[in-house]
């Protein structure tokens, strides 16, 4: 899938939680009635410096789950 599509689907959701997780969170949501487990799978970073936001979005409720990161830059 087109990782610009994948952008828009984040861009108007409104309940976002910041997550202690790197790879993934795990919720109860409460559309679905389970424990769902919501992969962070998506980075955003920036060039000039070495923060990275993963994040990730329960497919059933549209809940977004990010982790601030670092990345280690290589010259």
């Amino acid at each position: 899938m087109d990782l610009l599509q994948e952008l828009k689907r984040f861009a108007n959701k409104d309940d976002f939680e910041e997550s202690s997780n790197y790879y993934f969170q795990r919720h109860s949501c409460e559309k679905s009635g389970k424990e769902e487990k919501v992969m962070l799978d998506f980075t955003l970073s920036n060039d000039k410096t070495d923060k990275i936001l993963r994040f990730g979005l329960c497919e059933h409720c549209g809940k977004v789950f990010y982790h601030r990161d670092f990345s280690a830059k290589m010259f």
